[in-house]
């Protein structure tokens, strides 16, 4: 089947009021399907201001040539003509995506083709799905024996301790290029996506390092830990929906890929020597997976067959990232 042909579009650069920049700079969204703004070097588009967070916001183009604007859970928020939103919108042609003091102008003189408005209850009180199918690196990382721990510290405590994992967590993945989908507990579930699927899977490895090296110094922080805390990783690579699914209207993704990968992570609590686990999709764009990694095979619920996967310790994980540097910066 032919993929259909691209529409054009460009971003342009309104103004930056207190950066006083000129208003001459113009981004062509062409030849890929994600572009992201962000204050950071690696950005798509860059906007190099105190307002724009490190990876703000996405534009993401459909099939159908429609390009759709979502915040990345940024800390001033992004803006279509003034408005804030919270779930991705579609971008129209002449829109002014404002984020701090920065103003942005969407063109696209032949937009494709729009479904016709709906009829009936307003708009404004909808929550209109949007669902997009995507190839998704994603990453799990949970506490070992976070139960045990909330019971010999209370949960006063170990909620306290949560909220500082949390937010350095959060920030860990960022500086990986990486997005916080959700904290479920003790866990987090982060997620890498854009066509360098390469690339994303390091990222994420390196970001489970970064994980759990602060993990473990937390006992040097807090005397009262009764014993040192370790996390369990696991990285899973493939197709999944992403969308405004949940139903607060939150955007999240959903997909054989995700359950799988929370599968594969209960694993590294039953295996010696087994700190991160690499789903098969995933362990096949690392550089000579068998020289470092083991092979195993995993029955998890939901799935009739066995699951191919590779798996390491976090130390034998870091000895691949350490001899494989100079050649990882160059993806």
């Amino acid at each position: 089947m032919t993929a259909p042909p691209e529409t054009p579009a460009t971003l342009s650069l309104l103004d930056a009021l207190d950066a006083q920049e000129s208003s001459d700079q113009h981004w062509l969204l062409s030849g890929n399907n994600t572009f992201t703004l962000g204050r950071v070097a690696n950005t798509d588009i860059m906007l190099p201001y105190s307002w724009v967070s490190r990876k703000h916001a996405m534009i993401q183009r459909e099939e159908n040539g429609r390009f759709n604007l979502i915040d990345l859970g940024s800390s001033n928020g992004t803006f279509i003509n003034g408005r804030r939103i919270h779930t991705p919108v579609s971008l129209q042609n002449g829109d002014c995506i404002g984020i701090g003091s920065t103003r942005l102008l969407f063109n696209q003189e032949t937009p494709p083709a729009r479904p016709a408005t709906p009829t009936g209850p307003d708009l404004d009180e909808m929550t209109v799905a949007f669902v997009q199918k995507q190839t998704i690196t994603i990453l799990i990382c949970d506490i070992h024996d976070y139960t045990k721990l909330s019971e010999t510290m209370g949960d006063q405590w170990v909620s306290q301790l949560l909220q500082h994992w949390t937010g350095r967590v959060s920030k860990l993945v960022n500086k990986h290029n990486g997005i916080v989908d959700k904290f479920i507990g003790d866990a987090v579930m982060a997620l890498w996506a854009g066509p360098n699927l390469q690339a994303n899977i390091h990222q994420a490895l390196k970001t489970a390092i970064a994980i759990n090296t602060f993990t473990s110094s937390l006992g040097k922080k807090i005397p009262d830990l009764p014993w040192p805390l370790q996390i369990g990783a696991a990285l899973n690579t493939g197709e999944a929906m992403m969308g405004n699914l949940a139903q607060n209207g939150n955007h999240t993704v959903v997909g054989d890929v995700v359950n799988v990968a929370f599968r594969l992570e209960s694993m590294t609590n039953r295996q010696e020597d087994l700190d991160i686990v690499m789903g098969g999709d995933a362990a096949m764009h690392l550089l000579d997976p068998e020289t470092f990694f083991k092979k195993y095979s995993f029955r998890v619920k939901g799935k009739q067959e066995e699951v191919e996967a590779y798996g390491c310790s976090f130390s034998r994980l870091s000895t691949y990232l350490g001899q494989n540097a100079k050649l990882l910066d160059t993806l």
